[in-house]
């Protein structure tokens, strides 16, 4: 079960995250990973210039960059293309300290998430935590800010890894989902993700996200406390008044959230704000920016990622983007980059990684 005693400075550290950062809970057994792939993490952490000492407590924070880099250099050094998929499964049952502790106590599955997407900027400030319901089927995912992360493949892998791990806290050790997406190429080697996941992901997808039964929503959290969760609950609560987003923030997370899930319009903005087109303007504008253009980013964001990453053609970037067709989403990226999305994927794009031939950790 996720419940575990709190201690004063995580109650006092939990929340302190800057933004395009995230708590380093998640990845604090990495060097242990590295090793395991046959790796050197003194000579990882070297070549990235973070110390070992980041790791040492869950509430010490990492920006997204340095996270990407770290996982960069540990691909060149253990020769493993799957390297976010072992450091994903093997993550600890509680991934987000204070928060992990809070939905471990939820009477369901469903009341969980909602306390996990409501509170998420608290252990991570460079993503946000997405979910959808589509009659039978419902989805969670990640979304990542910014578009020029190193590793961002890896990161995705070792998210889904965490968020199965989550899932199988909250719904028992067997669960699994029925469908992972992820927005990169196709791995030669596919066996890892059937072996940690227990299917093979669709690739060159949209977003990141796992899939499963709606109904998994609804069942019990087997050990939860209602009294634990009462306390916890105000815990989080104090937390989230002193580590408040601005409206900018809270809007540019909507927004990026409603692009990944082709839902994205001022209109359907406002409703989750509870106001009228005016008045969020008027607040936007206060703050020295503007509803088109946090649009603006976050589709060229999602645009970029899914041309480097992906070998998505492009009329399918431009549906995934809500664009009428390949042409229109064409003149955007234009008016963007000054050049054709097929130009900038030329320069851009990254060949496959080469994988050392004395790795052969599967």
């Amino acid at each position: 079960m996720i419940f575990e005693p709190m201690h004063a400075r995580s109650t006092a550290f939990f929340g302190n995250v800057q933004t395009g950062c995230l708590r380093v809970q998640p990845i604090m057994h990495i060097a242990q990973t590295i090793s395991e792939l046959g790796g050197d993490p003194h000579q990882v952490f070297a070549a990235v210039g973070v110390s070992a000492d980041l790791f040492a407590h869950p509430d010490n924070v990492i920006s997204f960059e340095m996270m990407g880099n770290l996982f960069k250099q540990s691909v060149e050094a253990t020769g493993c293309q799957h390297f976010g998929v072992q450091l994903g499964a093997n993550a600890a049952a509680n991934t987000m300290g204070l928060l992990g502790e809070v939905i471990g106590q939820c009477v369901d599955v469903g009341t969980a998430i909602g306390y996990l997407q409501q509170n998420f900027h608290l252990h991570d400030r460079g993503a946000l935590a997405t979910r959808t319901i589509e009659g039978p089927m419902a989805s969670l995912g990640y979304v990542v800010f910014d578009g020029s992360i190193p590793a961002i493949d890896q990161i995705s892998d070792a998210v889904i890894g965490i968020g199965v791990g989550i899932m199988r806290a909250l719904c028992g050790p067997e669960w699994r989902p029925t469908l992972i997406k992820l927005p990169h190429r196709r791995p030669d080697n596919v066996r890892p993700y059937q072996k940690f996941f227990g299917c093979i992901p669709e690739f060159d997808a949209e977003r990141v996200a796992l899939y499963f039964p709606t109904l998994d929503f609804k069942r019990k959290i087997a050990g939860a406390d209602p009294e634990k969760f009462a306390v916890l609950k105000e815990d989080l609560k104090t937390i989230a008044s002193l580590n408040d987003l601005s409206f900018v923030d809270q809007v540019q997370r909507v927004v990026y959230g409603l692009v990944a899930l082709r839902r994205c319009s001022l209109d359907e903005v406002c409703a989750q704000f509870s106001m009228n087109k005016r008045r969020a303007n008027r607040l936007l504008e206060r703050e020295g920016t503007t509803y088109h253009r946090i649009m603006q980013d976050a589709l060229r964001i999602h645009a970029e990622r899914l041309i480097v990453n992906t070998d998505m053609n492009f009329g399918k970037i431009a549906a995934a983007l809500n664009y009428a067709d390949a042409s229109v989403f064409s003149r955007a990226f234009r008016g963007w980059h000054g050049c054709s999305p097929k130009v900038w994927r030329a320069e851009n794009s990254q060949p496959a990684a080469i994988v050392s031939r004395s790795a052969k950790k599967l």
